[in-house]
């Protein structure tokens, strides 16, 4: 699956999810907009996901473009999941015509993510600096 199509399915899933919560008034509205380096350096193509750490409420993702992020949510408290897949290296014996993607980010900032955010209501800046050196 594509990056572009990661985003539209997340996308899509969120907006359903919203469309049943008409009528009851919810978190207030925030945006939340920075920068995502790897070892110092822009992760050049990515998504960036924050999810309401109570379980209510959709998560809400966008793509990462040169290091750059700007993400439309709500307030709250959220965890963040940031992921970049990179083109891995066909084996010469696969018999599939995709090209494996290999996840640059470690998993602790996406499969097992430790980052959390409290978005405020209105406009937030929040820059990321993951480091993917063993310690």
């Amino acid at each position: 699956m594509t990056l572009r199509a990661l985003v539209g399915v997340l996308g899509f899933g969120a907006a359903v999810l919203l469309a049943g919560c008409g009528g009851a008034k919810g978190p207030a509205a925030a945006t939340v907009s920075g920068e995502v380096k790897l070892n110092g350096v822009p992760v050049e193509k990515g998504v960036i996901s924050y999810t309401p750490t109570d379980g209510t409420g959709a998560p809400a993702t966008a793509e990462i473009k040169k290091g750059r992020y700007e993400i439309a949510t709500t307030a709250g408290s959220k965890m963040v999941l940031i992921s970049a897949p990179v083109a891995g290296q066909r084996q010469k014996d696969q018999v599939s015509l995709d090209t494996p993607m290999i996840e640059s980010i470690p998993e602790k900032y996406n499969a097992k993510s430790e980052l959390t955010f409290d978005v405020v209501a209105g406009s937030n800046s929040k820059d990321w600096d993951l480091d993917s050196k063993k310690k």
